[in-house]
C-alpha cells in the first residue's frame, strides 16, 4: 500500500539551490560620494533580505527580483551600499504549491551624512 507512494513522494515534494550572484560592490541609488563620508562610515555585518513568488503547479505569479532583494536589504538594514554581496536563487516545491525565493546575504556601509558626520 505505501511502496507506491514512497516512489511518488520524491517527485512531489523537492527544493534545488543554487549560487545565482557574487558581487563586491552594489549601490544602486548613489551617485557621489565625498571622501569624509567613506572616512567616517559605520560598517553592519551579516545583512540578509528575500524576493519571493508562489508558484501553483509549477507556473509562477510573477519573477523574483535580484532589485528587489537589494532594495529590501538597504532598506531594512538603513545602509548605503552593499559589499560582499551572495545571492542565491531557491526553487521549493510541494505539490501543488512552492515558492521560487532570490535571497541576498551582505555586508553593509553606513555613509555618514554630508554634513556634521555621525554622533558618537
Amino acid at each position: 500500500m505505501f511502496k507506491p507512494l514512497l516512489v511518488i513522494l520524491p517527485f512531489l515534494l523537492g527544493a534545488c539551490t543554487s549560487r545565482f550572484a557574487e558581487l563586491g560592490v552594489v549601490s544602486p541609488d548613489l551617485n557621489q560620494i565625498e571622501l569624509k563620508q567613506l572616512e567616517q562610515a559605520k560598517y553592519v555585518k551579516n545583512i540578509s533580505a528575500s524576493s519571493t513568488r508562489r508558484t501553483f503547479l509549477f507556473f509562477t505569479f510573477g519573477s523574483p527580483s535580484l532589485e528587489e532583494a537589494v532594495r529590501s536589504a538597504l532598506n531594512n538594514s538603513e545602509t548605503d551600499i552593499l559589499v560582499n554581496l551572495k545571492a542565491d536563487r531557491r526553487f521549493s516545491f510541494g505539490f501543488p504549491l512552492g515558492e521560487d525565493t532570490i535571497s541576498v546575504k551582505a555586508d553593509g556601509i553606513k555613509l555618514a551624512p554630508m554634513f556634521g558626520g555621525f554622533d558618537d
